[in-house]
């Protein structure tokens, strides 16, 4: 099975559909459900957090962890690699592109933080650790899915609109080309 197409082994991420391969020829709409995917990953976490129980993260962390040390990851690549650089070619002054992916950048930088001692813990907790700082894993939880929110409803508001706007077909197939490389997959799948 791709690394895209892992079934979920906890309710964390049954609700969202299997993406298929072909659908990378439609690069923007390949962003648009992984922006869903990661809003109910989100809500997810929100819910979590207000219990602070280590239980429902026993039994999800390896979903938690190849979302976040893979599909994210795979994910921000596409974006700072690919579409910001080439929406920076294409976008016009009036756009204001430079102040938008300022705020995009900085954004990934804190969930990169953010990120980095989550994945920590949930390491402890796969091995039936205790988690180091409880109440910091679940307030870095919060900060994290409170952030991830604002950010990917701000990506799909501003972000896909104006690269649907801007981008061009010899754009569209090259992000696609590339979002299928990073993956490992057959460019004609």
């Amino acid at each position: 099975m791709a690394h895209h197409e892992r079934e979920p082994t906890s309710g964390l991420r049954a609700t969202a559909p299997p993406l298929q391969p072909n659908a990378f020829f439609r690069p923007l709409d390949v962003l648009r459900w992984e922006h869903d995917r990661q809003l109910q990953t989100s809500e997810w976490l929100l819910q979590q957090t207000r219990y602070e129980r280590l239980e429902p993260f026993i039994e999800a962390v390896e979903d938690l962890m190849g979302f976040l040390t893979q599909d994210l990851v795979f994910h921000h690549q596409d974006e700072e690699e690919d579409l910001f650089p080439t929406l920076q070619k294409r976008c016009r002054p009036r756009d204001s592109f430079e102040s938008i992916l300022a705020e995009l950048v900085r954004d990934h930088a804190t969930e990169g933080f953010l990120m980095r001692d989550i994945v920590t813990d949930l390491r402890r907790v796969a091995k039936s650790e205790d988690v180091e700082d409880p109440g910091r894993f679940f307030a870095s939880l919060k900060i994290f899915a409170e952030g991830q929110k604002r950010h990917l409803i701000w990506e799909n508001e501003v972000l896909l609109p104006l690269a649907k706007l801007r981008l061009t077909e010899i754009d569209l197939e090259a992000l696609a080309r590339s979002m299928t490389a990073r993956r490992g997959m057959d460019e004609s799948a």
